[in-house]
């Protein structure tokens, strides 16, 4: 007996919840290619909250947050790139859907942008920016009620946040050389250095010098 399988390989996904209240926010792709979603948490029909021409990335392919939701600012942070092109822009959706705007003013516009921690309760995100200019990447944290952007670190191999204080005065930032190579270093508000707190850095490293 011969069974077809095209059913099961056309089966809808939905991806990345996050659950926001009483409802439910996702990406799948319902519609043929990948949107966000909202439906409520019993169980109601999705509702897109994209325009139908807007594909966004499978968030199993991206670094970071597809989106992130923010009830008290009725806003949805979403990554979008253009066609395809993998230049990912942070762009705010209202929470019932609309179309993307950017908050930030092209700020982001010589970046690939991903999204790191965000905090829901006081309106902020991490973003890790990959320059298309030079081989420069730099950590922000953006303030999204008032829109306030402050550089954290920048480094040619990536600072990633991994750790935070409560009230963010201290980030543990980590910079990765390859699987199993890393080092750690300390940020403290108000002081222009990082502190190196575990591993040697790789400019630091004789040639061929190995660091387990």
């Amino acid at each position: 007996m011969k069974y077809r399988i095209e059913s099961l390989l056309a089966a809808r996904q939905f991806l990345v919840p996050q659950i926001v209240g009483s409802r439910i926010y996702f990406i799948s792709n319902l519609s043929g290619h990948m949107s966000l979603y909202a439906m409520d948490h019993g169980g109601s029909v999705p509702e897109p909250l994209l325009p139908p021409h807007i594909a966004l990335q499978n968030p199993h392919l991206m670094n970071g947050n597809s989106f992130f939701v923010f009830p008290d600012l009725g806003k949805i942070l979403v990554m979008i790139d253009q066609d395809g092109d993998e230049n990912y822009q942070p762009k705010f959706i209202p929470i019932d859907g609309g179309f993307p705007e950017d908050p930030f003013d092209d700020f982001f516009k010589d970046y690939r942008v991903h999204v790191g921690d965000c905090d829901i309760e006081n309106n902020l995100a991490f973003f890790f920016a990959e320059s298309r200019k030079e081989p420069m990447n730099v950590t922000f944290k953006a303030d999204l009620k008032s829109l306030k952007i402050d550089q954290i670190a920048e480094s040619v191999y990536g600072l990633y946040p991994d750790a935070k204080t409560k009230d963010y005065s201290k980030l543990i930032l980590v910079e990765g050389y390859s699987p199993g190579d890393h080092v750690v270093y300390q940020w403290e508000k108000g002081r222009d250095t990082l502190e190196l707190i575990y591993g040697k850095p790789l400019n630091e490293r004789t040639e061929g010098e190995e660091v387990l």
